[in-house]
């Protein structure tokens, strides 16, 4: 697959389309090409180097981006989520030769064997996982597994106005932005990450396409502004899309197209589902005929088998002789479709039985009076670990009374190891900077 370096896919754009808006500022195909050109000037001492982008704002990171690729041999994104013992490690492992972060662009020289002016470089883009459940990993992929899905077509592409929701250090948002690009669309890039200042900046622009995930999208719901907005693309992924978040977002926008995506850093671009039921049908797995393939292993776990795969030593532990990865998501069959029922890592072990806590959650959300649920574990001397709740109730209701009737409804509908051990109650639910609910145990 001939993938198209990123300098040159915005080269094939009207230079004077507007790509890229950040607060007040706009900037067209030429503008972005210009500003990334003259970092690469200034950067000669970087072809063939691997290079760490730690924690760049994201108007920077795009155009060091387009500076880099092609021209560095490997690019690795760090959110500036991660702390700096979290990023010394993974820029040892990654064998980074030049850091770039906002406030130390240029740490020390480095030794890097020098690249010839006209000798090619595919680069390699370097991601850490979210890190839900565990320390980050990093999964190693070139733009053509990024741009897998990604279409390119300019007219088309034209019509959207896309919001970045996501930090483009990680896969979602990066997605985003390649989208944008690829297709010659305006991306809006909030010019502060907090959830307030992004939507000030998706509703100061006529944004016509979002990506969130299932967590953030039910943020956005309760907020309501979001309902101002000419929505015609809603794009779900990064968690379980369950048919009570699409069927949420059918109803508030019933002419916008609702996909959710089974994307992920370690498997990629994987497949999107437009049908607006949740899981995907049956009918895929086992399917020749179908790119990516799909199979469910013996312990219930996704397999997929996309033409393209990132690469390392992660990616190499989870494939099979012929070819499939372990997205270590488990599923089950329920009649016609494939479910996911959750994280095979992220199982809360109460006294040696499992509880995922995506179907937890999503059992909690159908209790009257609940509107989202965080489940997660809390550590315990006794049973190694215990089921915990976090509960956001409709508005007004008494906490007391609705403690008591989701106590009821568990005993009444849940095995004894599921019941949640401690339920609190709080007014909206926080997200991790890729915009999934935490899983770690507490």
């Amino acid at each position: 697959m001939n993938t198209p370096s990123l300098e040159s896919a915005l080269a094939r754009l009207p230079h004077a389309r507007i790509c890229v808006i950040n607060g007040s500022a706009s900037f067209t195909a030429e503008a972005l090409l210009n500003k990334a050109r003259a970092l690469r000037s200034q950067w000669s001492n970087l072809r063939g180097a691997r290079v760490s982008l730690c924690g760049l704002p994201p108007l920077e990171l795009v155009i060091t981006l387009i500076a880099l690729d092609g021209h560095a041999a490997q690019i690795l994104l760090l959110p500036p989520s991660l702390d700096r013992a979290t990023c010394d490690d993974l820029n040892s492992q990654a064998s980074t030769s030049f850091v770039l972060a906002p406030n130390n662009r240029y740490p020390q020289e480095f030794d890097v064997a020098q690249k010839a002016v006209n000798d090619p470089i595919t680069t390699k883009w370097v991601l850490a996982t979210s890190g839900t459940t565990g320390k980050p990993k990093l999964i190693e992929h070139q733009l053509a597994t990024l741009t897998r899905t990604v279409r390119s077509d300019f007219d088309r592409g034209a019509e959207f106005v896309w919001g970045l929701l996501y930090d483009p250090n990680r896969f979602a948002g990066l997605q985003v932005v390649l989208q944008a690009l690829f297709s010659g669309s305006t991306l809006v890039i909030p010019a502060q990450i907090q959830f307030d200042a992004q939507i000030e900046a998706i509703l100061a622009e006529p944004v016509n396409a979002l990506s969130a995930t299932p967590s953030l999208w039910r943020k956005l719901l309760m907020d309501g502004r979001i309902f101002n907005l000419p929505l015609r693309q809603l794009t779900l992924g990064g968690e379980i899309a369950d048919q009570s978040i699409l069927d949420a977002l059918k109803s508030r926008f019933p002419k916008a197209r609702v996909i959710h995506i089974y994307a992920s850093t370690e498997a990629g671009s994987g497949f999107a589902v437009q049908d607006g039921m949740a899981g995907f049908p049956k009918s895929w797995l086992n399917d020749e005929s179908r790119s990516p393939g799909l199979r469910i292993s013996d312990s219930q776990h996704l397999l997929i088998k996309p033409p393209l795969i990132p690469e390392g030593p992660e990616i190499r532990a989870r494939l099979d002789s012929s070819g499939y990865l372990d997205t270590q998501d488990l599923v089950r069959i329920d009649k016609d479709r494939v479910l996911f029922v959750g994280r095979a890592s992220g199982a809360i072990n109460v006294g040696g039985n499992k509880v995922n806590p995506e179907t937890l959650e999503n059992y909690l959300r159908s209790i009257d009076g609940v509107v989202d649920a965080r489940v997660f574990a809390k550590k315990s001397s006794m049973m190694g670990q215990l089921v915990a709740v976090e509960i956001v109730p409709e508005l007004k209701l008494d906490t007391k009374s609705l403690r008591l009737h989701i106590m009821k409804c568990c005993k009444q509908d849940l095995e004894s190891w599921e019941i949640p051990a401690f339920v609190t109650f709080t007014s909206t639910l926080k997200e991790n900077a890729a915009g999934k609910r935490e899983r770690i145990s507490s």
